[in-house]
């Protein structure tokens, strides 16, 4: 098992230095200056910069530091030179009949002189403070809001680092990081463009991803959809080693992580979508997150059809017998399909599945099943093997009382598929089509 290596920030003994130190502002010409003089010119850099950006800034904040209870949050602000500060977000702790829907608030905000910068947020705002809200709000789950603890939220940020694009925060009680990032577009577009990759990478369906290292080491994120996620070793609770609890934020682009992370030696704490959809990379490529879309072919209990336009001639002949031993049963009925998944009658089984309909209406009657072995050697791939032992479902059994030769057809055309399958998705992350390459043994098909 490989272990996961966590990289926390420990509050007690990183605190001070991060109170003393500013990557930014670290310029040669502060240093003759007092202390006081030094920190009011770094203030007003600051506050400039913060002011600098038309599209104002991307907040990507985060509550607590220990086990991740919430998931990441975008919210919005945009700073002018008067101390005005307006913030914006669409999150679902907004109130008075807000929850999840886009919403801005004024407030003020300030720049703290301490031992170094804190950016204040001291007077409540509809979108930021609810997260720091010691007092519940009646429609928060109970089981993590307490009254008299709140969410763990910070509203006012020890000032860590800054460029041109960036400031990172680090809350001043709680040590959550906090990052302020330029927004490139409206809000309501960024809000609109993060949802559309969130739903083109996430979905109910697949929620499970590998984390691979470059030294091909895997673990899995568990539930990324939901923005708070298990990171594990195994996705069987009851075997695992170990399981920790990671928040993110979702961007136009990927996701990034509450705190930096690792996999073995490699670190990872920002993930992107890469060019050809196949996967997340993080920063310097060494990690990728890649959806488990094999295990949804294998196990996806719908009925994946076959492609009859890449039927061998065998496939085709044994395709029309079938259907019409189909008929000695029904002379209504006409088989549809032959595909992979699990069939509806009772005591169904997964495996290779007829599905028929009645001719005079044109609708599905019912499927007729006949189990078979399949497993994953590898990541992207699957073996397929039909025997004599594979089990029939009910529905074969009542029509073997009038059409003799089904089973054996059927066991036939299973036969065909007797190999190893190299599978490639039309989707990396939700797949509605598959082409199987023959490796070793059986035929070129495709399920859709």
């Amino acid at each position: 098992m490989k272990k996961i290596q966590l990289y926390r920030f420990m509050l007690l003994a990183m605190l001070p230095a991060l109170v003393l130190t500013s990557c930014r502002f670290e310029d040669d010409d502060y240093f003759g200056e007092s202390a006081a003089l030094r920190i009011e010119h770094e203030s007003q850099e600051l506050q400039n910069l913060l002011v600098s950006a038309p599209n104002g800034w991307v907040m990507q904040y985060f509550c607590g530091t220990g086990v991740a209870q919430f998931e990441g949050f975008n919210l919005f602000a945009r700073f002018e030179d008067s101390n005005k500060v307006t913030l914006a977000g669409n999150h679902r702790f907004l109130r008075d009949g807000n929850q999840n829907k886009y919403t801005e608030a004024t407030s003020v905000y300030e720049m703290l002189k301490e031992d170094g910068l804190v950016l204040a947020f001291n007077v409540w705002n509809d979108v930021l403070t609810p997260f720091v809200d010691p007092v519940s709000y009646g429609y928060a789950p109970r089981n993590i809001v307490k009254d008299g603890v709140g969410m763990e939220g910070d509203h006012n940020f020890v000032v860590v680092s800054s460029n041109e694009d960036e400031v990172i925060l680090r809350g001043e009680r709680h040590s959550a990081e906090v990052r302020l990032v330029k927004c490139d577009r409206s809000w309501e577009d960024y809000i609109a463009d993060t949802d559309e990759l969130k739903n083109s990478i996430t979905n109910t369906s697949i929620n499970d991803y590998y984390v691979v290292n470059a030294d091909n080491d895997t673990l899995y994120f568990q539930g990324l959809r939901n923005g708070r996620f298990l990171y594990t070793d195994n996705l069987d609770k009851t075997k695992s080693v170990k399981v920790d609890s990671l928040a993110c934020v979702f961007t136009p682009n990927g996701f990034r992580t509450e705190r930096e992370d690792s996999i073995e030696a490699y670190k990872f704490h920002e993930f992107t979508l890469a060019e050809d959809k196949t996967c997340l990379t993080n920063e310097d490529g060494n990690v990728k997150v890649i959806a488990r879309w094999d295990a949804y072919i294998a196990n996806h209990t719908a009925v994946w059809k076959m492609d009859p336009s890449l039927f061998t001639a065998e496939q085709t002949s044994l395709f029309n017998q079938i259907d019409a031993e189909l008929k000695k049963n029904n002379a209504n009925w006409s088989l549809e399909s032959i595909g992979i998944g699990k069939s509806t009658g009772s005591g169904s089984v997964i495996g290779l599945v007829l599905t028929f309909y009645t001719n005079t209406a044109k609708t599905r009657t019912n499927t007729a099943g006949l189990a078979l072995t399949m497993n994953r050697p590898e990541y992207g791939q699957i073996a397929i093997n039909c025997t004599t032992e594979d089990k029939i479902d009910k529905n074969m059994e009542t029509i073997l009382k009038k059409a003799t030769d089904i089973e054996s057809l059927c066991r036939s055309f299973a036969a065909l598929l007797n190999g190893t399958y190299q599978m490639t998705p039309d989707d990396y992350f939700l797949p509605t089509s598959v082409q199987f390459e023959a490796i070793s043994g059986g035929t070129t098909f495709k399920l859709n």
